[in-house]
């Protein structure tokens, strides 16, 4: 998991960094996205596709709204999956983290992937 290592460094050299998440709440629409033919047959560990799409309308938004700025950005889910096991969202099940950059070049461009540090 040398990315992690990797995503790490881009955090430090972002001005700001911005996680963003959903709780994982049927929404009754009974549309079969998830894999189950209703909302009441889905396992509560299965997410529901309308909230993960939610979500991905969201960080898309905040991009666009950040380009609009120049601002660099990076959606990473590795740092979200950290912020979630770290419980800085509550009970949100699906996270992610968006790192900002408003630097003379985009730090999360020409990314190199970190050695291994635990080693």
């Amino acid at each position: 998991m040398k990315f992690l290592f990797r995503d790490a460094e881009n955090v430090l050299n972002a001005e700001a960094v911005m996680i963003i998440g959903t709780d994982q709440q049927v929404q009754g629409l009974n549309c079969g996205h998830c894999g189950y033919d209703t909302c009441a047959a889905k396992p509560f560990v299965v997410p529901c596709t309308i909230n993960s799409v939610d979500l991905g309308i969201a960080i898309g938004s905040a991009c666009a709204t950040a380009s609009d700025w120049r601002l660099d950005t990076r959606v990473m889910f590795s740092v979200g999956w950290a912020a979630q096991r770290l419980g800085m969202l509550g009970d949100c099940k699906c996270v992610m983290a968006i790192s900002v950059s408003a630097s003379s070049k985009n730090p999360f461009f020409d990314r190199k992937p970190k050695e291994n540090l635990a080693q």
